[in-house]
């Protein structure tokens, strides 16, 4: 086993435990049924989370001829981590016992949410240009600078019709940096 494999073993691990955050999280929302009172962009920012992990587990490929050292190995566990964090903030606990309201919920727990959210986003947006594998300055930087700004925005607004515009802004910029990074022929 090469270290690369190690590495993206190691990262593999703590993207799979933020995916099952979020499908156990929803697992359980859908499990209460009606007790559930749906809030559109909880359910988006699930979405793009749940998209990011997988974008950035796929972009690790282009990290794969690099030579490791653990500096590079230690800055790379970070944003996954952050990913983690995010993915259980979102997630409601003990939903079986209580009436849950995402809309409450999703404001209560917003400012760490979307701080945490925030920062993953910041820390992706350095891992290319640290180790050498893509300009600091690229297309790529406005998707993540605009993902950014949104979630900070999100922090100081409680506003509802705020948060639904921002999280489906943030699927959709989501969606334009994947066509930027994995376009075919990229």
């Amino acid at each position: 086993m090469s270290l690369f494999e190690f590495i993206v073993g190691m990262i593999s691990v703590i993207f799979a435990l933020s995916i099952a955050q979020l499908l156990l999280g929803v697992a359980d929302l859908l499990q209460q049924g009606a007790r559930v009172r749906f809030f559109l962009p909880h359910a988006l920012w699930v979405m793009n989370l749940f998209l990011l992990t997988f974008l950035h587990w796929w972009s690790l490929w282009t990290f794969r001829e690099l030579s490791w050292n653990f500096g590079m190995f230690f800055y790379s566990l970070i944003g996954p981590s952050l990913m983690f964090f995010a993915c259980t903030m979102i997630s409601p606990r003990n939903t079986a016992t209580i009436d849950v309201d995402l809309s409450d919920y999703f404001l209560r727990v917003r400012k760490w949410f979307l701080s945490i959210y925030a920062l993953l986003m910041i820390f992706f947006s350095f891992d290319g240009p640290l180790f050498g594998t893509e300009p600091l300055l690229n297309e790529l930087r406005t998707v993540q600078l605009s993902i950014v700004l949104i979630s900070l925005l999100g922090v100081v607004s409680a506003n509802r019709r705020f948060h639904t515009a921002a999280s489906v802004c943030v699927l959709l910029i989501l969606c334009v940096g994947v066509f930027i990074r994995f376009l075919p022929g990229q």
